[in-house]
């Protein structure tokens, strides 16, 4: 009873996948800020107004009138 079936053959693997391209973090860095900055440009509404983040102010403000509010 053998000799009337062969033995199933096995395929061979698939080819490895390429090695992962190496990170560019400067390039990122600077996507990064150029987003940041695109983003504070179509900033519309009361965000748009607050000059301080999560860690406090960053920056000085610049420029603008001073108001009397009291």
């Amino acid at each position: 009873m053998g000799s009337l079936f062969s033995p199933p053959s096995i395929p061979a693997p698939p080819p490895p996948p390429p090695p992962p391209a190496e990170a560019d973090y400067e390039r990122a860095a600077a996507l990064s800020e150029e987003a940041m900055a695109e983003e504070r440009k179509r900033r519309k509404g009361r965000g748009s107004t607050i000059v301080a983040g999560a860690l406090g102010e960053q920056a000085a403000p610049t420029g603008g009138t001073p108001t009397l509010l009291g």
